[in-house]
């Protein structure tokens, strides 16, 4: 298939052989879900625990006298024996990951499906790097326009130009990412996906194998 290729002025400039094993498939939701679940569980922390009787709410003033009430001993309404009272041996966070395992191929596949979704969509492109040494962000201030695009996610090569890097550092409701990291989150949260030429080849070159 053929991917379009546009200017910083969104207009095409030329298309790109794609694989069709990458940017043709059926997208499978299933398998986008399974693995935009997997990312956000790596990000979650456990921080819930129960709270013991020294840190729940409630005087510290030993409720009835030690003998002479005819009843049981108590020391405060804190105890764990009382409504309201903490938790005996509950479970406590250790601020470890909640981990989720995901075979490898799955994760690949989750990628192949989200970037074939996008194609299908006319949501993926290829960026023409501009050769100028003077670039900055207002060259692309009206980009987001030009494309008629709410969002975009800036996908680049290792060895990108530092002057392409800064000036779409700061383009708003955008995000810049090296090929190495492109994962489905991102993919399917940014409306319109724009490569590099050389980021995208990598990623065809990987998702192939």
């Amino acid at each position: 298939m053929k991917i379009d290729e546009i200017s910083i002025d969104g207009k095409s400039v030329g298309t790109v052989d794609a694989s069709d094993k990458v940017f043709k498939v059926k997208p499978r939701k299933d398998i986008i879900q399974q693995v935009v679940d997997w990312q956000q569980n790596k990000t979650f922390k456990k921080t819930g625990h129960t709270k013991s009787r020294g840190e729940v709410k409630g005087s510290r003033k030993k409720i009835v006298q030690q003998k002479g009430s005819g009843g049981a001993r108590h020391g405060n309404i804190t105890a764990p024996i009382f409504v309201g009272g903490g938790i005996a041996h509950g479970p406590r966070h250790r601020g470890n990951i909640a981990i989720k395992k995901l075979n490898k191929k799955v994760r690949k596949l989750g990628l192949v499906h989200a970037l074939s979704a996008k194609a299908s969509q006319k949501q993926l492109a290829i960026l023409f790097e501009p050769k100028i040494t003077t670039l900055k962000t207002k060259n692309f201030r009206n980009f987001l326009k030009n494309i008629k695009s709410k969002s975009a996610l800036f996908i680049h090569h290792k060895n990108a130009a530092k002057e392409f890097l800064r000036s779409i550092k700061n383009i708003p409701n955008s995000k810049r990412l090296e090929d190495v990291g492109t994962n489905v989150y991102d993919l399917l949260k940014y409306e319109k996906i724009l490569f590099t030429k050389e980021s995208f080849k990598a990623i065809e070159e990987r998702l192939e194998k």
